[in-house]
């Protein structure tokens, strides 16, 4: 398969993803908004309730489980450090909205949980995070942990083969890629699942709710 060819695939791939983990997070609630509910223009749900828990390990080696960022707005978004477009892109627009909300928005964390755990240890995603500001916190884990957490939010995954070394051995293969979902679980101060954003959301729209997901 031609690069060419690859790359539509991919996304493709990415867009179902996203279908996938929209339909598993509509399983915390089923309308779109609750009466006196803050206004989102993501997707909200009449159910409140606490957010899937995971327990996890940060980028620095310790435990990290979602009590942890208690008293924080949290965007939770699943994603990998070799993601040639998506993720950083993501992490790059969530830390433009942080900025946007000004004081609040200093209290948001903003948490790249791996789908890439096997190359994904905590000193690569140190490294990795500490390009998008320290309000970015990876997180990594065991296989089990990490089926986990991905379950609880309705996360999906396809790993691709890498692309092969070229014809004559002048270039290394290019790394796996992993098509997954990009949407980004906006969970309050209390642990409580508010907003889904999906990736093909508009800045602003992302700023209005990152301000919004600040002030609860």
């Amino acid at each position: 398969m031609s690069n060419g060819t690859r790359r539509p695939v991919l996304r493709a791939a990415i867009a179902m993803a996203c279908a996938v983990a929209l339909a598993g997070a509509a399983a915390v609630g089923a309308e779109m908004v609750w009466p006196g509910a803050a206004a989102f223009h993501g997707t909200t749900y009449d159910d409140t309730g606490p957010a899937p828990a995971f327990a996890l390990v940060d980028h620095d080696g310790r435990p990290a489980t979602l009590d942890s960022f208690r008293g924080h707005p949290v965007l939770l978004f699943f994603g990998y450090t070799h993601c040639p477009d998506v993720c950083p892109l993501t992490l790059a627009r969530l830390q433009r909205s942080v900025r946007a909300a000004g004081r609040r928005g200093q209290d948001v964390r903003i948490l790249l949980v791996t789908n890439d755990p096997k190359r994904d240890t905590p000193p690569v995603l140190r490294s990795y995070v500490s390009k998008f500001g320290p309000q970015v916190v990876g997180l990594t884990g065991d296989s089990a942990s990490m089926a986990r957490a991905m379950a609880g939010y309705g996360a999906y995954t396809m790993p691709s083969a890498p692309a092969p070394a070229h014809a004559h051995g002048a270039h290394p293969p290019r790394p796996a890629m992993i098509a997954h979902s990009a949407v980004v679980y906006g969970i309050d101060r209390e642990g409580r699942l508010r907003v889904v954003i999906t990736e093909g959301a508009k800045q602003e729209w992302i700023d209005d709710d990152v301000k919004t997901l600040s002030r609860l």
